[in-house]
């Protein structure tokens, strides 16, 4: 037997509906961020979109900036570090989602001078309106294996 809709049964339909369209408009426009999502996961954190930012490892320092006209997401931008030691090799390089798991991305950079290494990459987009991205690069001294890690934060 089908049931018929009713006048109650269409009144609690449309109660349920603006209930959850008051609370969608709420939280959507009423969102009281007062900073971006590096700011607030720790403040210890370089933001290389912005400024050059520098890590360091015992006997070995790296400086990193991310250069773009725009960082927008899907858009293609330059990475480059500085190492301290130019006998020191990248032998990966990669961008992992930092606030989510986003899978990993090449970072494709190669050696313009000895300890200086610079590419190209991309980011893809995210749900969220701010991501935190890492870019992450092995690296190799003298037969060891290093991993330098560099926070940066992508807006849509």
């Amino acid at each position: 037997m089908r049931d018929r809709l009713t006048g109650p049964k269409l009144v609690q339909i449309l109660l349920v509906l603006g209930i959850l369209s008051s609370a969608f408009w709420l939280r959507t426009y009423f969102n009281d961020d007062d900073g971006t999502a590096l700011e607030k996961g720790n403040t210890d954190f370089c933001d290389i979109s912005h400024k050059k930012c520098r890590v360091e490892l015992q006997d070995l320092w790296a400086e990193a900036q991310l250069q773009a006209d725009q960082l927008q997401p899907e858009a293609p931008f330059q990475l480059e570090v500085t190492l301290s030691d130019p006998n020191v090799k990248v032998t990966r390089s990669r961008l992992e989602g930092e606030s989510m798991y986003m899978g990993t991305l090449p970072a494709l950079v190669s050696e313009s001078t000895p300890g200086h290494w610079q590419g190209q990459a991309l980011v893809g987009a995210c749900t969220e309106r701010s991501m935190v991205w890492a870019w992450v690069l092995d690296v190799e001294q003298n037969g060891e294996s290093r991993q330098l890690k560099f926070l940066f934060e992508v807006e849509r």
